[in-house]
């Protein structure tokens, strides 16, 4: 595979619109508006199943959501749940946990 040369590439797109940035823009908002459905945590980072990334109708990959505080994840665009998180790890003890002697 050859590189087109950019120079070319620029005069190939001259007097076309760039309709991609606003939609990746917006996408990115749609993504940051979410929470946890299980643990209700704002913290997360997108993952990606081949299976369902990419359809006819939509020009962008659809990343599901894997929460950083219970490890829950779940598609954003249907809400389902594609792997049930675990509490445990998202809120911290009311009583400390005994590792051991105090050092």
């Amino acid at each position: 595979m050859i590189p087109l040369d950019p120079r070319i590439t620029i005069k190939l797109l001259e007097g076309y619109e760039n309709t991609l940035d606003k939609m990746v823009q917006e996408r990115e908002q749609f993504y940051n508006s979410q929470s946890c459905p299980y643990c209700k945590g704002q913290a997360f980072v997108k993952t990606a199943d081949i299976r369902r990334m990419f359809s006819n109708e939509d020009p962008l990959p659809r990343f599901q959501l894997r929460c950083l505080n219970c490890t829950c994840i779940w598609d954003p665009f249907t809400g389902m749940i594609e792997k049930l998180g675990n509490l445990a790890l998202a809120f911290e003890p009311a009583f400390p946990m005994i590792d051991g002697e105090d050092k």
